[in-house]
């Protein structure tokens, strides 16, 4: 056996010490404490149906294994939570959000102001966690309305539900009106996307665009017993389970158009993404991306959410600051040109 000098035996005991006082630190701040998950959608819609699952595996992966409790606070596309989470919510780790993919494109874009005073953060200073699911969104309408194709949209006129103006239920149909010359009208105001699919139920409206699990997990049965007719999606690459349903970019032929909706589509592979305010402290931050690469990862989660058709598929935290990253350093003119589309399209506030 190799004994070590006093000397050697200092500097390993100074090289562990601090790694383990961090972890030790980590759990007695969360210990007995309760951490808050905000989702910046209504309750009952896809959002909230991933958070709710996941928030205990979240608590049992997190040191200390806070209670976590879920609170919907929906609004402008996300942009609500997120703002709260960067003026007004505890900046120490207790208090994160799910927001939607548009919250990096937000202050690009300015769709909810011109001169982007509705923003109240920089998506650079947030601390990512990571996303659950990446996957893209669809176009489906109901069957009583006799459309089966994208196509029959060039002459039907039938009213999707949206939330808000920057949402991405109004903001992919009016792109497909625009790029496509289809005639969908977009009707918004909706709280979430459950009081949109009621709406269609009833014949208020006949059509939505959501994220694919949105569809399978909220209205199983729409799908299997066709209810409704997936006509479009807005992906870099179609879903293996809709193969053979078109995505947008392989029906655009401009090049630059192309090139604009490959920007904007990154979003969707950071499709639910969750974070933190700015300033957390690194150590809590570090903490918050290991219980949720462990949460997406138990067993016990992904047999629960493969049980309420939710096809987890997720991405970390470093992963999506990347996606980020790269939405905050495209080129002006691309930012540009999907701005103008996004005009062009008349999508306009109500």
């Amino acid at each position: 056996m190799k004994i070590l000098s006093s000397g050697n035996a200092v500097l390993l005991a100074l090289a562990v010490t601090p790694c383990a006082a961090t972890a030790d630190e980590i759990t007695d701040f969360y210990r007995g404490r309760t951490v808050e998950f905000l989702v910046g959608a209504a309750a009952g819609g896809g959002f909230d149906l991933t958070a709710r699952p996941l928030a205990p595996y979240l608590s049992k992966h997190l040191p200390g294994n806070p209670t976590i409790i879920i609170r919907n606070m929906p609004g402008g596309a996300g942009v609500i939570m997120t703002n709260f989470l960067a003026s007004a919510a505890n900046a120490d780790g207790t208090v994160f959000g799910m927001g939607t993919s548009n919250v990096p494109y937000e202050p690009r874009l300015n769709t909810l102001s011109s001169d982007g005073r509705n923003i109240k953060y920089d998506p650079r200073t947030l601390g990512w966690i990571g996303t659950p699911v990446r996957e893209p969104q669809v176009s489906y309408v109901w069957h009583t309305t006799g459309v089966k194709t994208w196509q029959d949209l060039r002459t039907a006129k039938i009213r999707f539900g949206a939330t808000a103006v920057s949402g991405d239920n109004a903001i992919f149909p009016a792109l497909a009106n625009h790029l496509l010359g289809l005639k969908s009208e977009i009707v918004t105001g909706y709280k979430g996307v459950s009081e949109i699919l009621l709406a269609i139920e009833r014949g208020e409206l006949e059509a939505n665009n959501s994220a694919y699990s949105t569809l399978t997990i909220s209205k199983p049965d729409w799908k299997r017993d066709n209810k409704v007719h997936v006509i479009m999606q807005f992906g870099l690459q179609r879903l293996p389970a809709i193969a053979d349903v078109p995505t947008i970019l392989e029906l655009v032929d401009n090049p630059v158009d192309q090139q604009m909706l490959r920007f904007f589509l990154l979003k969707f592979e950071m499709h639910r993404p969750m974070y933190t305010g700015p300033g957390v402290p690194p150590a809590r931050l570090a903490a918050l991306r290991s219980a949720f690469d462990k949460a997406v990862a138990d067993p016990d989660f992904l047999a629960i959410a493969k049980r309420a058709g939710l096809d987890i598929n997720p991405l970390d935290g470093a992963g999506v600051a990347r996606l980020v990253d790269e939405v905050m350093t495209t080129p002006q003119p691309i930012v540009d040109r999907l701005r103008k589309t996004l005009e062009d399209s008349a999508l306009k506030k109500n």
